[in-house]
């Protein structure tokens, strides 16, 4: 889009419109300089800049595979497991390999992803998994709750 066309653009925004998206910060540098002087024009005032940040989540690094020919079924215990420790890991594949069995051993079954600096955390708490370090002993009952 020229700077005309941009500008026209702009101009064509209401005043609430024109005020939030200026505030947004969600404008290239170029509209945001038209936008600043569409404002300035029609005499309203420039907002302060929402840049808080806060609904972005922190970049924790590729996402390398953990785990890899597993059942879907196992992808997603495994998955809700890493995910309850903090780790922002996913599952891979789950539905194509759940809808297409056959295509399982051609995918290499379903993989698990963690990013890269929650790697060997996830590797730790596999281990712990695999080993059995979760499962409830004979004696739980699951029927009536501690107090």
């Amino acid at each position: 889009m020229h700077n005309a066309e941009l500008a026209a653009h702009i101009s064509a925004l209401s005043d609430e419109d024109l005020t939030s998206r200026v505030a947004s910060g969600g404008f290239t540098d170029v509209a945001q300089d038209l936008a600043l002087a569409e404002l300035t024009q029609r005499g309203l005032p420039i907002p302060a800049l929402n840049v808080s940040g806060a609904d972005e989540e922190p970049y924790l690094g590729d996402m390398l595979i953990l785990e890899r020919d597993l059942a879907p079924t196992d992808a997603h215990i495994v998955c809700s497991l890493l995910n309850s420790a903090g780790i922002a890991a996913s599952a891979g594949d789950t539905n194509l390999v759940q809808a297409h069995s056959l295509l399982a051993i051609a995918l290499g079954g379903v993989r698990i992803r963690v990013p890269a600096s929650q790697l060997e955390d996830a590797k730790a708490l596999l281990a712990a998994y695999e080993r059995g370090e979760f499962a409830l002993g004979d004696d739980c009952d699951v029927e009536s709750p501690e107090a």
